[in-house]
């Protein structure tokens, strides 16, 4: 009943070239998305994890844009993620991606000696939220722990965002939440850091081809570090709505059966047609 999915192997994720022209796009009902490129690297200036559809006159800002990841294997760092500055490509996680598929969500597969992680990005459907797991499915665990960087800009998906005084860098934490900036992250990380960073000069190359500015600043307003432990789960969630409890399964489980009623109903409608 299913259709084929979109996928990528490791010859052409790991192919810079190739994996910046490949992108992926996740809507939901109220005018937001998610996108990138299946490097996670954001071409274009409207790419973000969590772009929200605000309330008018305002339309569709960017707040997350993307996050710095980098995974620990004992001592030795590997980074999962990607980024772009006009003269050098820093980290360099691409390299490590053995696979990309569009569903049922956009996932990707890492391979690090002997490990082998599996990230989702689900952005759901009936709310502005957008939940990041990851989990391990070969190697061992415990020895491995994930630092996750959220990166923000809060800007609308026609400009661009440079550092600026006027940021309120200041967060709120309560176990497993963080407000910053009206929007909500919700984790399960065992030690959250309260440092913010700056990340100057992030190059969108899609908006230099296009004779556009393409250069932005991106804001971390903390940093986690979260182990693998007893098999669980590692995930991080961007969303506007603020909830008391976070059930990312509950989540999860739910939006994965809607895109299946939507599929189904789907293939009856082309089904029916043909007939």
């Amino acid at each position: 009943m299913s259709v084929d999915p979109i996928s990528y192997d490791a010859k052409v994720c790991r192919d810079l070239n190739q994996a910046l022209r490949h992108e992926w796009l996740e809507k939901n009902s109220f005018g937001g998305f998610a996108s990138s490129s299946i490097a996670s690297v954001n071409t274009y200036r409207h790419h973000g994890l969590l772009v929200a559809q605000l309330k008018p006159p305002l339309g569709q800002f960017v707040l997350l844009s993307g996050l710095e990841e980098i995974l620990y294997i004992a001592d030795e760092a590997y980074p999962l993620s990607t980024m772009l500055f006009r003269e050098t490509v820093y980290p360099e996680g691409y390299r490590h991606i053995k696979a990309f598929s569009q569903r049922p969500f956009p996932t990707w597969v890492f391979e690090i000696e002997d490990v082998v992680l599996v990230k989702n990005v689900i952005s759901l459907y009936d709310e502005q939220t957008v939940l990041i797991r990851y989990r391990v499915i070969a190697g061992d665990e415990f020895l491995v722990r994930l630092q996750l960087r959220p990166l923000t800009v809060f800007r609308d998906v026609h400009s661009l965002g440079q550092q600026s005084g006027r940021l309120s860098t200041a967060i709120e934490t309560t176990p497993g939440r963080i407000r910053f900036a009206g929007v909500y992250f919700y984790h399960n990380a065992a030690i959250v850091d309260q440092s913010g960073a700056w990340y100057r000069g992030v190059y969108y190359p899609g908006e230099k081809q296009s004779g556009r500015d393409f250069q932005e600043d991106l804001y971390a307003p903390f940093h986690l570090i979260c182990p693998f432990l007893s098999g669980n789960d590692i995930f991080l969630c961007a969303s506007l709505e603020d909830r008391k409890m976070m059930n990312p399964h509950a989540l999860i489980a739910k939006e994965d059966a809607r895109r299946y009623q939507s599929e189904k109903s789907n293939l009856s409608q082309i089904k029916g047609t043909a007939a």
